[in-house]
């Protein structure tokens, strides 16, 4: 809906916008008056068109700028929009809307960010606008093209499934499988750190870096888990760690649901002489800016490189200098992208040195926060084959 407007300049006041009313008495206006239409944009905000010589004209205007707000609301052009056929469809940019929006009430902000990017992607890769015009080739075309961009297979599957978790949620079935119709990948097994290599990255640390890894070393816990770490939630009398929800930094734990983590005892008493000379009255882990710490990896793969554990083999792009269009590729013979450091290797050495103590599968699937059993047992990883040298030795049959 649209209103029309004189804009005058009075006296004492400046400038003055009067409706001018649509019935009864034709408002007096004066010679170089000029008239303005205030409507919706696509937004929903107000703003204010061009100035209009005539009322006559300005009238004739208005309906067209609001039809054409409307239409670019839902991503369609004027023709489409007044195509009462369109008018009932769904499109694209208004389903990826609703599926986001719905998304941010349920998960992580970080993952609704993700699904928002993602889905996106796949909405400039079409030519359609509605999405019941998505078939089976659409996707396989969007397949196609992830590929061509270098993808890997696993990325792939994720990419192709949050756009059928789309597809689903607007009643859309097209056939495709995930299984048929997607290239397969392995699940890399867990793989924990060799007792050796974590001597190495912890002797090139400082006090700082020391205390960070031991935690996640310590307790299992997901990078955020990590970040988000507060004084209050530690229990020193007991040694654990409560991992809950902070709404007001926007943390939920994964599945939205608290958890207790036994710690030990050793990281106990670094947590101690820590909070003595706290750097944040809150966070245990925080940046220069006093904000919760956020690029834990970035700095463990700085450590890897710091402590020559890295493989040499590790290819990668590097921004170079201040201009992110300069990039080169770097291999981690010089610089911090090996592959096989990351953080989950912490969680999963973790997880195997409590199976290897014989704490309870059951146990060590609660503290890591798994709904399910199989996937503890990933995390688990395979004993150390060099210990199994008698007993295998007592199973071999000898012919």
């Amino acid at each position: 809906m649209a209103k029309i407007y004189i804009r005058r300049k009075e006296a004492g006041k400046g400038w003055r916008y009067k409706a001018v009313p649509k019935t009864g008495r034709p408002l007096q206006t004066e010679a170089g008056v000029r008239f303005h239409v205030r409507y919706r944009d696509a937004a929903g905000k107000f703003v204010w068109s061009q100035p209009y010589e005539t009322l006559e004209e300005a009238r004739k205007e208005s309906a067209g700028l609001v039809l054409n707000a409307e239409a670019v609301a839902l991503g369609l052009t004027v023709k489409e929009y007044e195509n009462s056929k369109n008018s009932h469809r769904t499109t694209i940019k208004a389903a990826i809307e609703h599926f986001v929006s719905d998304a941010k009430k349920t998960k992580k902000r970080t993952t609704a960010a993700e699904y928002e990017r993602n889905l996106r992607q796949f909405e400039n890769s079409l030519r359609v606008r509605f999405i019941d015009e998505i078939t089976k080739r659409t996707l396989c075309d969007f397949r196609d093209f992830l590929a061509a961009e270098k993808y890997e297979p696993r990325t792939l599957h994720n990419r192709l499934l949050l756009v059928l978790m789309l597809l689903k949620a607007n009643g859309i079935k097209i056939g495709f499988s995930l299984v048929r119709d997607l290239p397969q990948y392995e699940e890399e097994p867990a793989i924990p750190y060799e007792p050796d290599e974590l001597k190495r990255l912890f002797a090139a640390m400082d006090e700082e870096e020391t205390s960070r890894y031991k935690f996640f070393l310590g307790t299992a816990c997901r990078e955020q888990e990590v970040m988000y770490a507060a004084w209050q939630d530690i229990d020193f009398a007991r040694g654990i760690y409560h991992i809950r929800a902070k709404p007001d930094v926007g943390f939920t734990p994964k599945k939205h649901e608290s958890r207790y983590v036994k710690i030990p005892t050793e990281l106990v008493d670094v947590l101690k002489q820590r909070k003595k000379h706290s750097p944040h009255p809150r966070w245990i882990f925080v940046n220069g800016g006093g904000k919760p710490e956020g690029h834990f990896l970035e700095k463990l793969k700085r450590i890897a490189l710091r402590a020559k554990s890295n493989c040499g083999n590790c290819t990668a792009p590097w921004t170079q200098g201040r201009y992110p269009t300069r990039k080169i590729t770097v291999t981690c013979k010089t610089h911090p992208v090996c592959q096989h450091h990351y953080l989950h290797r912490l969680r999963k050495t973790c997880a195997s040195n409590w199976e290897a103590k014989s704490v309870p599968v059951r146990t060590i699937q609660y503290m890591l926060g798994h709904k399910s059993l199989e996937t503890t047992m990933r995390y688990l990883g395979i004993t150390n084959l060099d210990t199994l040298t008698d007993k295998i030795d007592a199973a071999a049959v000898i012919v």
